[in-house]
This record gives C-alpha cells, sequence and structure tokens, in this order.
C-alpha cells in the first residue's frame, strides 16, 4: 500500500516538473541553451575572400548619401511601397519592380557643396 502511494507521488512530481519545464520554455523564461564559459562559438566564421580589394569608391562614402534632401523622400516613397504591399494593393512583382524603379531614382547625386 505504501509502495503505491511512493510511485503515484514520484509520477505525480514527475508529471508537475514537465509541465513546468513546458510552460516556461513556451513563455520564453527558460532557455536550455547552455552559456559557454570561456569557449569559442560553435558558428562557423564566413569565409575569407582572396579576390580583388574594393576600389576607392567603394569604401569611401560621400555626403550625399547622408543628405536629408536625398534620403527622406526615398524612405517616405519607400514606407509607402511597404505599407501598399502589406496590405495587398499590390502584388509581389509589383512591390519588387517600383522598388527596383525607386532604386534607380533615387541614386545619390554629388550635391552643390562637393
Amino acid at each position: 500500500m505504501r509502495v503505491d502511494i511512493v510511485i503515484f507521488a514520484g509520477c505525480a512530481m514527475a508529471v508537475l516538473v514537465s509541465w513546468c519545464i513546458v510552460a516556461l520554455r513556451i513563455t520564453g523564461r527558460l532557455s536550455l541553451r547552455r552559456k559557454a564559459l570561456g569557449r569559442k562559438s560553435s558558428r562557423p566564421t564566413p569565409p575569407v575572400s582572396h579576390g580583388p580589394s574594393p576600389g576607392p569608391a567603394d569604401t569611401e562614402f560621400t555626403l550625399a548619401w547622408a543628405s536629408p534632401t536625398q534620403v527622406w523622400p526615398a524612405l517616405t516613397a519607400e514606407n509607402m511601397l511597404l505599407a501598399a504591399r502589406l496590405s495587398g494593393r499590390i502584388t509581389p512583382d509589383q512591390y519588387r519592380a517600383r522598388m527596383l524603379e525607386l532604386a534607380r531614382h533615387c541614386e545619390p547625386h554629388p550635391t552643390a557643396g562637393e
């Protein structure tokens, strides 16, 4: 008789602990990832490119990229296109085509002070 009570209590505890672990995992309060103490991450590193180095145009930024007269209208147009796509007013193909057109149109141009 006492053995039955012990077995029942053990099973009940196992079910309770399992339920708590599942509940904590669902709510995001429990992460089963172990934090590495002094170990390197197991993520692979990206391959190193041995090709030609980028030219000066690829590494030097100009003030044209930071000009509010060029950036803000482009961001506004892009946000309007994204809103239209998310609301279903335009198809994915139309969205891509309009984004390409916007990218070509909003290519930075030198400002008067350069």
